[in-house]
């Protein structure tokens, strides 16, 4: 961009740049006064007015002479300040574009290159405009004007000429061309044609020559120039239907072709660097050199790229226990890539592809035909049957919104959940192996200690002894206890599989008699049980489960309340949509109604205005809002501010305020701490007065009773 092109867009849009004498811009000195250098210099000089100055400024020459600058003593943060701002100065002049933003905008447009976020916070751009001129602000009024003037101009000059074509009272439209009133539309039509004709959109370029052919055509049907039948005329139209067909058909295939080639690096190293390879008869190679992306040279690398696309997955959340870095099958390879956002972005244009395939099936191409046969056979239907594919359409539409914004929220619930049972299973699986291995062991280590022993018995049966009584039986006691064990661990280890029982059908009583209720009731259990389990492991996990658990809630709650915004923001577009079109119907259906009564003069029909009256209301809205957005602002308060803005702000004000303004409000302070105190102080003393009091009260009413004990029941109660 150039720089009498930044200057124009500087005056236009002023109010949104510090004012001349904002207090953040005055100890900025010109970077050409700081390089001694005139606005014309070239690259070379700068560069050469840099290294003198920097001598100049440099706190270490500086130092040696005695800290004198221009004749004067100067401190070392001065010089520090001075050398700094010099070296920015130079940052700004030796780059082109810097120095090009810096001619045209100073200071201020340097911050929208330097510190972009700061520059463009929507909290600094209110405060500049709170601070700018009624001038500057009347030039944004101006151009909002101008932006609806423009979108509004063609519309109002159709309206016009349609009520006085309908009226019959001779206004300056009623005998103009269409051509003619048309105009707006044709000069937008070559300002949009030159834009893509930059942008080297080619295609969308062709497509909107036909529709504009399509409108010449239309228009001077209605003139009376061409006398061609409707089915003629709307050639150009559907030229631009095929366009678009071939266009949209064209984006899928390339979306699908490009989600095929879609790869991570993961997936790169694992299935296509490291592929296994087999001899030739038909064995996998052994000692395989295992290949990283990093290894690769920078060919093969340019060849990968070339061949695939690598995409970047975001980081998911791992359910506790779980190990990211564990072997993953090809399915959730593939989950990793549909993860991304590359993957989703050309899911999103597949998507919209599609839907201008379907747009144009319907309703378009059967509006069309019945347009067609209702104007060129002279059909007398009614307009609203002639519009049924557009009803059938916004149907459509509004039942994939309802379904965006009721069910995706639910869906995505549901999907948390199941996740979270996949979990609970998986981890009861886990449990389950667990206790089997460690019963299995158990069952080993106690046949191990058995076999030790039916050996330690047969040693002792080699040896030349006599055996007593007492020693057979308690070898006898050991045989027997070994062969319990070794039983025991037998049926503990065995799968006992009972055969099935045959049922024998009573020839007297006919066929067997079935009970589909007693299934029901038994899966109406069997899934209350698991309903009952999944809440009990809902309400017994641990910790790391339910961070797990709550960030999957929340990344299910960001996905609904995006599809609500989108399907909130579909409802709109319908709404407006359907209000046109039946406006338009029902002003059709009218004028045909009066075309028939040759005897009536003029209309009774409505205005044509109310047809984009809508258009008109909201573009009213609209403008009001800005012209109190744009002359209502004030200064912004600390609370809309940024963090950061607002803790800056505070430091200023409390650096500006005197000493004894700071030291007021701390001194108030204090002093209301210190009645606090002694209230308390107070307080307390009173409540241990009334306690004392009432302790002597009772200590004397039980001396009372002990030296003169009641005897009446009156006694006793106003003892009581």
């Amino acid at each position: 961009m150039k720089t009498y092109q930044l200057k124009f867009l500087a005056w236009t849009f002023s109010a949104f740049l510090p004012p001349a004498g904002d207090p953040s811009q005055e100890n900025e000195v010109d970077y050409y006064q700081l390089l001694d250098v005139p606005p014309t210099a070239k690259p070379d000089d700068i560069k050469k007015a840099y290294r003198k100055r920097s001598l100049e400024l440099h706190p270490d020459k500086l130092r040696q002479r005695g800290m004198r600058y221009q004749g004067q003593v100067i401190t070392e943060d001065e010089a520090r300040s001075r050398f700094q701002q010099m070296k920015s100065a130079y940052d700004a002049l030796s780059d082109p574009k810097k120095r090009q933003v810096y001619d045209a905008l100073g200071h201020q447009g340097m911050d929208f290159v330097i510190n972009p976020s700061h520059a463009w916070d929507p909290h600094v751009l209110l405060g500049n405009l709170a601070k700018s001129s009624v001038l500057d602000r009347a030039k944004l009024m101006m151009l909002v004007l101008l932006f609806f003037g423009l979108l509004l101009v063609q519309p109002i000059l159709i309206c016009a000429k349609v009520d006085q074509m309908l009226d019959n009272t001779g206004g300056p439209l009623e005998e103009s061309m269409w051509v003619a009133v048309l105009v707006p539309f044709w000069l937008f039509s070559i300002g949009f044609g030159v834009v893509m004709v930059i942008g080297k959109a080619f295609l969308p370029l062709v497509q909107w020559i036909m529709f504009v052919l399509g409108v010449l055509v239309l228009s001077l049907k209605w003139d009376s120039v061409i006398r061609a039948n409707y089915a003629i005329v709307f050639i150009p139209f559907y030229l631009w239907m095929a366009l678009r067909w071939f266009e949209a058909s064209k984006e899928m295939k390339d979306t699908r072709t490009d989600m095929s080639k879609m790869v991570t690096i993961d997936y790169i190293e694992k299935y296509i660097l490291n592929e296994k390879k087999q001899d030739d008869d038909g064995n996998d190679i052994e000692n395989q050199v295992h290949r990283t992306y990093n290894d690769l040279t920078e060919e093969e690398r340019d060849e990968i790229n070339e061949t695939y696309i690598i995409v970047h997955v975001p980081p998911k959340s791992v359910a506790p226990g779980e190990d990211p870095a564990a072997e993953q099958t090809m399915e959730a390879d593939l989950d990793q890539i549909e993860r991304s956002a590359e993957y989703q972005e050309a899911t999103i244009r597949h998507q919209e592809a599609y839907k201008s395939i379907q747009h144009i099936v319907l309703p378009e191409i059967p509006l069309i035909i019945l347009v067609i046969i209702q104007l060129d056979m002279n059909k007398s239907w009614n307009w609203g049957l002639v519009f049924i594919p557009l009803w059938i359409s916004m149907f459509m539409e509004c039942c994939g919104g309802c379904y965006g914004f009721f069910c995706t929220s639910a869906l995505a619930h549901i999907e948390v959940q199941e996740s979270m049972a996949a979990h609970f299973a998986k981890r009861q699986e886990s449990a389950d192996g667990n206790k089997a291995s460690k019963d299995e062991a158990e069952v080993k280590k106690d046949v191990d200690k058995v076999n030790e022993n039916v050996e330690a018995a047969k040693t002792d049966d080699t040896k030349p002894m006599a055996k007593t009584n007492s020693e057979e039986t308690a070898e006898t006691a050991k045989d027997g206890e070994a062969t319990d064990l070794l039983a025991k661990s037998e049926v503990d280890t065995a799968v006992v599989v009972e055969p099935p029982t045959e049922v024998k059908e009573d020839d007297s009583k006919g066929a067997a008699v079935t009970f589909p209720e007693i299934d029901q009731v038994n899966n109406g259990a069997e899934k209350e049980d698991e309903d009952d389990e999944f809440l009990r492991n809902m309400f017994s996990m641990d910790e790391d489960t339910f961070q797990y658990y709550q960030q999957a809630e929340q990344e299910a709650e960001s996905k609904a309340t995006e599809a609500q915004s989108k399907a909130i923001a579909s409802f709109c577009n319908i709404f407006f949509q359907i209000l046109f079109a039946v406006l338009f119907v029902v002003k059709l259906n009218q004028v045909y109604d009066e075309r028939d009564e040759p005897e009536v003069e003029g209309t009774s029909s409505f205005s044509s205005f109310w047809i984009i009256f809508p258009l008109l209301l909201f573009a009213g809205c609209t403008v009001c809002c800005c012209f109190c957005a744009i002359f209502c602002a004030g200064e912004v308060d600390t609370h809309m501010m940024s963090s950061d803005a607002a803790t800056e702000k505070e430091e200023q004000h409390a650096e500006e305020l005197p000493v004894e303004a700071v030291a007021e409000p701390e001194a108030k302070e204090e002093q209301e701490k210190e009645v606090e105190i002694q209230h308390t102080s107070t307080s307390e003393g009173m409540e241990l007065d009334i306690e004392g009091q009432a302790q002597t009260k009772i200590e004397e009413a039980i001396t009372a009773d002990v030296e003169d004990p009641p005897k009446k029941e009156s006694d006793m109660d106003d003892l009581d």
